[in-house]
């Protein structure tokens, strides 16, 4: 199975992504309320759910690459500047409006931006391996 997955690291990385992302998304846009009231008053229910529309287009963009035999190059390099976007802003948001945040709010965004800069470095792992280059 680990044989399976090293080879196809990029595929499986793109499709656990689009999943997630997918989910995520699905839950902002059901639960944008209760999200924007844990989170604190640095988000409304109108960001959550552009958030959550976000994401879930984000996901099906994922999803339809990992579906494919061959992951187009392009548009895997975009997913990992996405990501690099994504990190960077959970880091401005953290350093900016760190007071907007409550505790739970500030610890899940922490940790989402860890949780992506993995899966970003998967990407470029798994990129190399397929003889693309990174950045061409």
């Amino acid at each position: 199975m680990l044989d399976l997955i090293k080879r196809n690291l990029l595929k499986y990385t793109l499709v656990m992504d689009g999943v997630v992302c997918v989910a995520a998304g699905t839950g902002f846009l059901t639960f944008s309320a209760l999200v924007a009231e844990l989170i604190g008053p640095a988000f409304t229910a109108e960001i959550v759910i552009g958030l959550g529309a976000f994401l879930l287009l984000w996901g099906m963009f994922h999803l339809g690459m990992g579906s494919q035999s061959e992951a187009p190059a392009t548009g895997v390099r975009v997913a990992i500047i996405g990501d690099a976007i994504w990190v960077a802003g959970s880091a401005a948001i953290l350093f900016i409006d760190w007071q907007g945040l409550t505790t739970l709010a500030a610890a899940f965004i922490a940790v989402m931006a860890v949780g992506v800069t993995d899966i970003m470095l998967l990407k470029v792992i798994g990129l190399a391996r397929c003889g693309g280059k990174v950045w061409a």
